[in-house]
């Protein structure tokens, strides 16, 4: 390997090992650098020179990646969102400019808004930082043209610390601070409060560029059902606001979700399409070079600064930069190069998913498809007409196919799918995106001033969009092409990388089947993550697992003899499906890797919302509810999931392996609901040995008097476990029906900084005055509690621990 290249991966590492690393500090790892580089520059000897020139290079950029973590984990702006006890500070006005253009949501508006000052009752504070706000109110997408990139706001806003899951296999709470885009989150109550001025020239013309782009669009595409339109805006100016979630969700299952968005190809394309045409009107090849530098620089600054598209100018810039001087760079140099500029100004690159996706599959395409053209040219060596075109789709099928492998373990870790229909999609996605982009551009150029040309392109990009969003349909004819799969653990990818590297370095047909087949186990290993069924609970055990969804619930229950059930699966919202990015993931960590029951206490969104991912990946042999509510859009989609549904009512019980499941509440309805009621929630108690856990959903006061009056009469087991109801709302959990049950652990699931005040102060209290120990998702992340029947543990993901042993003793 060149010094170059191997210079590169010393950055990059030492980079890489910085942000992820909590210590050593950026001062030792600089004071070690200059102290290595001095003895390279002085000891003579030939070998040391060069090991040393890489040892400085690595800690230097340690040093240098220690510098940006700290800055993410200390950011000053963090002290204004309140402390612990009370994680929301009293209204306060910012004062910053936006970074993005506003977004809309539902409900309401987001804005990204780096900070200058903050003014509160003590005066204006200087403090900088990012804030990701929220603007409530019906007027907020009225105003949103209003609200551009560039633009000075001033507005009163809550400031908060935003949610943090913590979960088994989930990440750690300072993985998911160094990967937020900012700081904290703010909530502004009205429109009318916020107050926005013009920003800078240069800002104003890119979100004038923007607006018209979106205006001339929408006269292209006027049908709203049509989503060509919200293709192409997506395509040329990366704005995915008007994608709808269901389309999002089908090209993400499809694989092809990544083209709908500005990438290397898109601005690779721009690029070449702009130095072609130049070369129609100048002569100069510097000149060509410089004026197309400009016009993609221009183009990345109307489209934004999302990383993306500054990675994908930037190697457009390199290229271009390195050709006006009359080089032809190596791609994998060119690659390399920008590689360690982006990751040098903005060193949480390293952590960036799309990073990843960008640099390795361009990796992969300049490894492997040369390898795979090379194959076709060795046994067509003649360019024959029918060998150019078959050259043509060799090219693109080995490219695709370079991409994807390289990708499997990234795809494995960050969106838990993996599958072959991405490779065959991508062949017809990447040639209809370049058509959309082409014919957009071309559409809205020439609208208004040739018609017709206008509508032929607009049937163009309509055609090519049909034929994208049509080939993904693939999965639903064929779903084995895509499954959902555990993520890979670290140990797989590292080898996976090392084997495949191996096996394209490898010299010798020996050497490079063996490494081949290793290579192939590896795949499969990262495919299919079989060591999911090592993480379940010894034999004989019953483990309880509290999972951390933020404001909502999600109880996993997995039985001694290794049967396992769900109650609730958590909330969801547009963007975010809860049980798709939280709770699977968290009942893989466990072992699960089917359900056999799923129970939903009631449908209101923040118990069942997740519910219709997590069936759809755990296929549960039965759903468990209480009292229907037919008409709830929640359990209508959930009907889909599972064809085998059980209603359970007051006086069930039920026996899976040693464990007693009695169902307490709810009675049997005497009329159809019309909408769904906490005291309808499934109220279960099961009882292992000495063991007693109580889960009681939503269920208020009232349902409580009737379990203190009736249920709970009778002998307790000697430990008892309360799961509190409505997330510790003073509307439940009362002082008689604490005493009469009188656990010895409370769990609490509630969101951190929740707006409903979860859970309250006098039922925290309350529980803490009879000596019940209170384990709370907002502070403790998921607890999880595995019993014998004899003895209990609980431990949180915070480090917290409690145990609990019967002692009988015999006559």
């Amino acid at each position: 390997m060149k010094i170059g290249l191997v210079l590169a991966v010393a950055v990059l590492s030492g980079v890489a090992c910085g942000v992820v690393r909590p210590e050593p500090s950026a001062a030792v790892c600089l004071s070690a650098a200059l102290a290595i580089a001095s003895l390279a520059a002085v000891v003579p000897a030939r070998l040391w020179r060069p090991a040393g020139v890489v040892a400085a290079a690595v800690l230097a950029s340690m040093a240098h990646g220690a510098v940006a973590r700290d800055r993410v984990l200390h950011a000053p702006l963090a002290l204004w969102s309140g402390t612990e006890a009370d994680p929301r500070r009293p209204s306060v006005i910012v004062n910053g400019r936006l970074v993005d253009d506003a977004a809309a949501i539902d409900p309401g508006v987001r804005l990204l808004i780096d900070v200058d000052s903050i003014d509160d009752d003590r005066g204006s504070h200087v403090v900088s930082g990012r804030i990701q706000a929220y603007v409530g109110g019906d007027r907020a997408a009225g105003l949103i043209r209003d609200w551009t990139a560039g633009r000075s706001i001033r507005a009163p806003m809550t400031l908060r610390q935003p949610q943090v899951w913590l979960n088994p296999g989930g990440p750690s709470e300072r993985w998911q601070v160094l990967h937020r885009p900012f700081v904290l989150t703010g909530s502004v109550k009205s429109a009318l409060v916020v107050h926005v001025a013009p920003g800078r020239w240069w800002d104003e013309w890119a979100a004038a560029v923007r607006a018209r782009v979106r205006q001339r669009v929408a006269s292209l595409f006027p049908d709203p059902d049509d989503p060509t339109g919200a293709v192409v805006v997506a395509i040329l100016i990366g704005d995915r606001s008007w994608l709808d979630s269901p389309l999002e969700r089908r090209l993400q299952v499809a694989g092809t979700y990544h083209v709908i968005a500005i990438s290397g190809g898109n601005v690779a394309l721009l690029t070449a399409g702009i130095y072609l045409g130049l070369r129609l009107v100048a002569r100069s090849a510097r000149l060509i070079a410089g004026l197309t530098m400009a016009s993609v620089v221009a183009y990345g600054w109307i489209v934004g600064g999302d990383p993306s598209v500054t990675r994908a100018v930037a190697v457009a810039l390199v290229y271009l930069a390195i050709g006006a001087i009359g080089l032809v760079p190596p791609a994998l140099n060119v690659l390399a190069v920008v590689a360690v500029i982006v990751t040098l100004a903005d060193p949480l690159t390293v952590i960036d998913a799309g990073a990843w996706l960008s640099f390795g599959a361009t990796f992969g395409i300049i490894v492997g498809a040369g390898r795979i053209v090379a194959w076709h040219d060795a046994r067509w060596p003649e360019p024959t007409t029918p060998a150019l075109g078959r050259r043509w789709l060799v090219g693109l099928c080995g490219a695709t196919l370079a991409a994807e492998l390289t990708l499997l373990p990234v795809a494995a870790a960050l969106f838990n799918r993996v599958g072959i229909a991405g490779f065959v999609l991508n062949i017809v996605a990447i040639p209809m995106i370049a058509i959309v982009q082409v014919a957009g551009i071309v559409g809205i150029g020439v609208l208004g001033v040739w018609e017709s040309g206008a509508g032929l392109a607009g049937a163009v990009a309509r055609t090519a969009t049909g034929v994208l969003l049509g080939s993904s349909t693939l999965v639903d004819i064929a779903p084995w092409l895509s499954w959902r799969v555990p993520p890979p653990a670290g140990v797989s990818i590292a080898a996976f990388y090392l084997t495949g590297l191996a096996w394209i370095g490898a010299s010798r047909s020996t050497s490079r089947r063996a490494v081949g087949v290793l290579f192939a186990v590896m795949v499969f290993l990262v495919a299919f993550e079989p060591a999911t069924a090592l993480k379940q609970p010894p034999a004989g055990s019953l483990r309880v697992t509290m999972v951390d969804v933020g404001q909502g619930d999600a109880i996993l229950v997995q039985f001694p003899g290794g049967q396992s059930l769900l109650v609730d699966a958590g909330g969801s919202s547009a963007r975010f499906d809860t049980g798709d990015r939280i709770v699977s993931p968290a009942l893989w960590a466990s072992g699960v890797r089917r359900l056999d029951w799923l129970a939903i206490t009631h449908a209101d969104l923040d118990h069942a919302g997740g519910a219709t991912a997590v069936a759809s990946t755990f296929t549960p042999r039965e759903i468990w509810e209480g009292v229907p509510v037919p008409r709830e859009a929640e359990r209508r989609r959930l009907m889909h999931a599972s064809p085998v549904w059980r209603q359970l009512q007051r006086h069930d019980r039920l026996r899976i392996d040693d464990v007693i499941i009695e169902v307490l509440n709810p009675p049997l309805p005497d009329w159809e609901r019309q909408r769904v009621r906490n005291e309808d929630s499934l109220v279960l108690r099961l009882r292992y040995g000495d063991v007693e856990l109580l889960l009681t959903g939503d269920a208020g006061a009232e349902t409580e008097r009737v379990l203190a009056s009736n249920s709970l009469d009778g002998e307790h087991a000697p430990l008892r476990i309360l799961k509190v109801a409505h997330h510790g709302s003073r509307t439940s959990s009362s002082a008689a029906f604490i005493e009469k049950f009188a656990p010895q652990v409370a769990l609490i699931s509630a969101g951190r900084a929740n707006p409903f005040g979860h859970p309250a102060r006098e039922v925290v209290e309350r529980l803490g005055a009879i000596g019940a120990r209170v384990f709370r998702t907002d502070r403790d992340g998921a607890a999880v509690i595995e019993t014998d029947g004899r003895s209990v543990t609980v431990r949180s993901m915070r480090g917290r621990a409690w145990t609990m042993r019967v002692w009988r003793t015999h006559a």
